[in-house]
């Protein structure tokens, strides 16, 4: 079957590449082995958030007393958890499904491969022929020496997602994002958590000042959670009584589960990329040039495949740039560090363009405020005033280079920034604005009128 584009993979970036694509008239067929929605949908964003949200009444139940209102001890029953969380992923994959088949997507269940620049071989027999083929397959999970997935008391962030048991203690091995979003979802279902990390610092691939990361730490450990830096854990056996014992450096830590969260790589096993010429670099990811074309002409790759932070929306905005370049728009550049990452732990982090450490190391001047949530007056009404935020400009010009928010909502709240770091727009653009009071963004606007010396709720730097 011959189609102008072929697109490998339905995740949020082959989805939304494939759909723009046929919105803009091109004939396209999507390829997918498996689940609508991918990874994020199925086994990571979508069902991690689901359960953040799910496990935050637990936590909220239990401080409400301070408010003067009392519920009882709560029950949480499993299953239940785990088919709404189902019904959830079902929802959104049912509408993707849709908006295919609305928009004149072709879709192909099968898994595929490349046969050359411009064939794709589906695992039914059938070959596809294209002008152009995006490669979306996203990543997998990985593990380390000593703690295969095939050991029966050793998770992957699937298996932990799938909620089949709460255990008594549960050993986080990663202290990266989504080891620190899981630990804490387990922690507020009742799991005693060990937190091990091999390097000085968690969440060390995320651009954050030491301020932010020393204050979720603080908070991680409020909650219960204990997190061990410079850790390497060795290896994993059962004592006589038949309890799964994690070795670290000689200590012997008990665990029932073992949740093995360092990292991802890509799902380039089995792609065909060396029928193209293709070859990946030494992390397995697909160098692309600034069209997302791989060194294979008429072969492009986008998502966790290529360089960059491994999050769906970056992959949907790359698969949509894609689309519209092909049908002869402009191409559209992408900055990695102008794309806006959220944490889901509790609190939340969220962070946009550079750190202040980053900034400097660029060789800015730099301004820097900060607002705490507890002089939110929002913030306090909801008992949520763990955290702050904080805003990077440049001193000469005060455009905006970063910004950093650790607390309730923090997802939501970078949004604003991530317009005015996109776009080079300025402090004054924030704090000049008008806030609607009593709100959380006024935090923001907060931190900037602090940068600029002219704070009026909290002193000024």
């Amino acid at each position: 079957m011959d189609y102008q584009v072929v697109v490998v993979g339905a995740g949020p970036g082959g989805y939304a590449c494939a759909i723009r694509c046929a919105q803009l008239g091109l004939h396209v067929g999507l390829v997918e082995a498996k689940h609508l929605g991918g990874i994020c949908l199925n086994w990571g964003c979508i069902p991690t958030k689901a359960l953040f949200a799910a496990t935050h009444l637990i936590a909220d139940a239990a401080t409400a007393p301070e408010m003067g209102i009392t519920f009882g001890t709560p029950h949480i029953d499993l299953p239940r958890l785990a088919r709404w969380k189902d019904e959830v992923i079902s929802a959104l994959v049912g509408g993707i499904a849709t908006l295919l088949d609305k928009n004149g997507v072709d879709l192909l269940t099968a898994r595929g491969h490349l046969e050359g620049s411009n064939t794709v071989a589906l695992s039914t027999g059938e070959t596809l022929t294209a002008e152009r083929i995006v490669l979306a397959t996203g990543s997998a999970p990985i593990d380390i020496p000593g703690f295969s997935f095939e050991h029966p008391a050793v998770w992957s962030s699937d298996d932990a997602l799938t909620l089949s048991e709460i255990p008594e203690r549960l050993v986080v091995i990663g202290g990266g994002v989504i080891g620190l979003e899981l630990a804490s979802i387990y922690r507020r279902l009742g799991s005693s958590v060990t937190v091990l990390e091999l390097l000085p610092e968690i969440l060390s691939v995320v651009d954050l000042d030491r301020r932010t990361v020393a204050t979720l730490k603080q908070l991680l450990k409020r909650q219960g959670i204990d997190v061990r830096t410079k850790t390497v854990a060795e290896s994993i056996d059962t004592d006589p009584e038949g309890t799964i014992v994690c070795t670290v450096e000689g200590e012997r830590i008990p665990g029932d589960r073992i949740l093995l969260s360092v990292g991802r790589r890509p799902n380039t096993a089995d792609l065909g990329l060396e029928t193209a010429d293709i070859e990946p670099d030494a992390r397995g990811k697909v160098l692309v040039d600034a069209g997302l074309q791989t060194s294979a002409e008429g072969v492009y790759a986008i998502g966790d495949l290529t360089p960059g932070p491994m999050l769906a929306h970056k992959a949907s905005a790359e698969g949509i740039a894609l689309a519209e370049a092909f049908a002869g728009h402009k191409m559209r550049s992408f900055d990695h560090d102008l794309i806006p990452q959220a944490i889901f732990t509790d609190p939340e982090i969220a962070s946009v363009g550079w750190s202040e450490r980053r900034a400097k190391e660029r060789g800015h001047e730099v301004l820097v405020g900060r607002f705490p949530y507890a002089a939110l007056g929002k913030a306090l009404g909801r008992r949520k005033t763990d955290g702050f935020f904080q805003v990077v400009a440049d001193a000469t010009d005060h455009r905006l280079l970063g910004a950093q928010i650790i607390g309730a909502e923090a997802s939501d709240l970078i949004a604003e920034a991530s317009i005015l770091v996109e776009n080079g727009l300025s402090l004054e653009m924030i704090a000049d604005a008008v806030h609607a009071h009593p709100t959380l963004p006024e935090g923001l606007k907060e931190a900037a009128e602090n940068a600029l010396g002219k704070a009026i709720h909290t002193v000024n730097r």
